[in-house]
């Protein structure tokens, strides 16, 4: 009986072992070629909590709000947009309209730049096996950058020309995209974030 139950778990661990992932195993999707996200404004996290937001769930928030940039920000008709498309290179492009400065004035002639918070897991690594980056918090995209004209700053360019020799030709990566921001040069902080808006 002994003998039976030994034999029969090793064929389980057996056909574990065939069936299930390798260690290292890397099983991209069969498409995942495209990032899109409409920009809300960058505000400075809650650290010290004096009221709650609605809600079912009541979380601690901050009063009043603060806005990582005042020194740039969307006027009550601004909007933006990002958008990044994936094939030997990524195409990045973004959009905003409708700038002010505190209320008053655009912020016109500013330079604003793109980042992203990004993990990379690529086939081909130093070791020669598949491997997975240190996160890159707010990594500035090069020279992704665009300058206020009328209210408006729109970026087009690739990740290869923003960042020459970033990604390797040929080398099948996966990038989880974290945060995505638009940042204004000398701003206290980043300016404009991917969001959404509930109305």
């Amino acid at each position: 009986m002994a003998r039976t139950t030994l034999l029969a778990a090793v064929a389980i661990l057996g056909m574990a072992l065939i069936a299930g992932p390798a260690m290292g195993q890397r099983n991209p999707p069969k498409k995942a070629n495209k990032y899109q996200a409409t920009i809300v404004q960058g505000v400075e996290a809650c650290t010290a909590s004096n009221t709650t937001a609605p809600g079912l769930l009541s979380t601690p928030a901050c009063d009043p709000v603060v806005p990582s940039d005042p020194g740039c920000l969307f006027d009550n008709k601004g909007q933006g947009k990002v958008l990044a498309k994936a094939k030997d290179d990524i195409k990045l492009q973004a959009k905003l309209s409708k700038l002010i400065n505190e209320g008053v004035q655009s912020c016109e002639g500013e330079t604003i730049c793109a980042l992203a918070s990004v993990r990379t897991t690529s086939d081909a690594c130093a070791s020669g096996n598949p491997c997975t980056t240190v996160d890159q918090a707010d990594l500035p995209l090069g020279v992704a950058c665009c300058t206020v004209q009328k209210g408006k700053c729109k970026i087009k360019t690739t990740v290869n020309t923003s960042l020459p020799g970033a990604l390797v030709a040929g080398n099948r990566s996966e990038f989880i995209i974290g945060r995505v921001g638009l940042q204004r040069t000398g701003a206290p902080g980043v300016s404009f974030r991917a969001g959404l808006l509930l109305e």
